[in-house]
């Protein structure tokens, strides 16, 4: 199976989960119900879409979450003791039966099947469907409303079907050693793993900001026909997003997007435009899809084999 493949086999995972997914959540989602903060340890791809999580679970569910930080159990010794405390633990795994399942209270499958490729793709789109589902069902038991996931698999498929898209954007952002990568709210988890898989793949120097944490400073060392890369959805930064495709191009900048609001594509250069409707909290999920495919062909446009990124393996021991 190759990473085109893999990509590829996204939608069908998000229906998987779907179907299998919400009796496993929904118990989870009462084990959840009256916690007061949440804290989600993870690592890179993982990470990100911990971040994302983060956004989940503080607008869905109303609770206030934490991003853990790693180096204190690994480098410094210093584990903070969440099963001793009482604490629910809950393993979000494509194996249910590695070690990290195993020491876990709570196991959540992601169901995505094996995957081979070095870059993650499958799973991490299974990560964020399946916190969407425990965000879901620990705001409904709660007594908040709940996150509808209509429209999810429809709109991955658009972004499985949005390669030659892709492909243009590759050609037009070219063999540029750099590019910038920006997204506001739920899609800032988004704009991170773009960013991520153009590196791994590509290896281009892609730098991803929040919008608004750009404004306050790294702005300064945008030069002209610097590529940017904006992930941006109609909503409630929509406004923003507008204003500031214009201030970048006016300071020189190659804009382009991957986005569900046509105003921002007719302003960039170029965007890969994905229509199918799908809420504003989901919309990272499936322009995630699109950044995958966009980072397989840049990789092509450098002459590099996305299959086999250099000096990488699928799993990566950290001291």
């Amino acid at each position: 199976m190759s990473l085109r493949d893999e990509i590829a086999e996204q939608p069908r995972v998000v229906r998987r989960l779907l179907d299998e997914g919400w009796p496993e959540a929904r118990t989870l989602g009462r084990a959840l119900a009256g916690v007061e903060h949440i804290t989600l340890v993870a690592r890179g791809s993982s990470d990100n879409a911990a971040t994302y999580g983060k956004y989940l679970f503080e607008s869905v569910a109303g609770v206030v979450t934490a991003l853990a930080a790693p180096s204190l159990v690994t480098r410094y010794g210093a584990p903070p003791s969440y099963a001793r405390s009482g604490a629910v633990t809950i393993a979000f795994t494509n194996r249910p039966q590695s070690k990290l399942g195993r020491a876990a209270e709570h196991v959540f499958a992601l169901r995505a099947g094996a995957e081979r490729e070095v870059a993650a793709t499958k799973t991490y789109t299974a990560t964020c469907v399946g916190l969407a589902l425990l965000a879901a069902t620990t705001a409904e038991a709660r007594g908040r409303s709940a996150l509808s996931l209509a429209g999810l698999e429809e709109a991955v498929q658009e972004a499985v079907d949005a390669g030659a898209d892709a492909a243009r954007l590759a050609r037009a952002i070219g063999r540029a050693p750099m590019v910038i990568v920006l997204g506001r709210g739920y899609l800032y988890p988004a704009a991170l793993e773009t960013a991520l898989k153009i590196k791994e793949l590509a290896r281009v120097w892609a730098e991803p900001y929040s919008s608004a944490d750009f404004a306050h400073g790294p702005r300064t060392l945008l030069r002209p026909r610097t590529p940017v890369l904006l992930l941006t959805s109609r909503g409630a930064t929509e406004g923003e997003a507008r204003l500031l495709v214009t201030s970048l191009a006016g300071k020189g900048a190659r804009v382009y997007a991957i986005t569900n609001d046509e105003r921002v594509a007719e302003k960039a250069r170029d965007a890969v435009l994905l229509r199918a409707p799908l809420s504003e909290t989901l919309v990272p999920i499936s322009f995630v899809v699109a950044g995958q495919q966009l980072a397989v062909a840049l990789a092509r446009r450098h002459a590099r084999d996305p299959e086999r990124p250099a000096g990488l393996a699928k799993v990566t021991r950290t001291l």
